[in-house]
């Protein structure tokens, strides 16, 4: 095949999306997104980025997200998601340093869910579990935080009709950026759930 030879590809090419069930998996990012339009209003949020053991049919590993408000409120999902993969509650007034839980791994558990008045079935993470760290599953290295951090600020810009900013190479982001700060515990590195 020379280099002069393509193959065509479809717009509506088949997403592979997440395989369902559980799955061994790494928090590979978070991301702090201020000011987004949500169902709710404008509202901070979190996104983790989880990379799973199990590859797509390219060799590459499926890529998992979710999405949750900025609030460790008791009510509020990331505290129920941080609870149920520690396995045990926050005393009041404690704190987490979200940073401390980059590259740690878990069971992740991927559900399908329909939208109301679709008839497509999203795969989507529903929790993590505990994993032993003898277990967890190494990041690839593949994922780029920098790219998806400028596609969650080209669709905020587009909802809110100004154009797309530019995308424009950043010096790498602390820890405490990363994840909005506010968050701090330390922790012992032989700990299985640093968090």
């Amino acid at each position: 095949m020379s280099e002069l030879t393509l193959t065509a590809g479809h717009a509506e090419q088949e997403f592979e999306q997440t395989p369902l069930g559980e799955h061994n998996a790494i928090l590979v990012d978070i991301i702090f997104s201020k000011g987004e339009e949500t169902n709710y209003g404008v509202k901070d949020v979190l996104y983790f980025y989880f990379e799973l053991e199990e590859k797509m049919n390219d060799g590459r590993p499926f890529l998992a997200r979710k999405k949750f408000n900025y609030s460790l409120n008791e009510k509020s999902n990331l505290y129920k998601f941080l609870t149920k993969w520690r396995g045990k509650p926050f005393k009041n007034g404690e704190s987490v340093d979200l940073s401390a839980m980059l590259g740690t791994g878990c069971v992740l558990e991927i559900e399908p869910w329909t939208p109301e008045g679709s008839d497509k079935t999203l795969h989507l993470v529903d929790r993590a579990r505990k994993l032993a760290k003898k277990d967890w599953p190494k990041a690839s290295g593949q994922y780029d935080g920098d790219k998806v951090r400028e596609r969650i600020e080209a669709r905020k810009a587009e909802q809110a009709g100004a154009p797309a900013p530019a995308p424009q190479p950043k010096p790498a982001a602390k820890a405490e950026e990363q994840t909005g700060g506010g968050y701090s515990k330390t922790f012992n590195e032989d700990d299985d759930i640093p968090f």
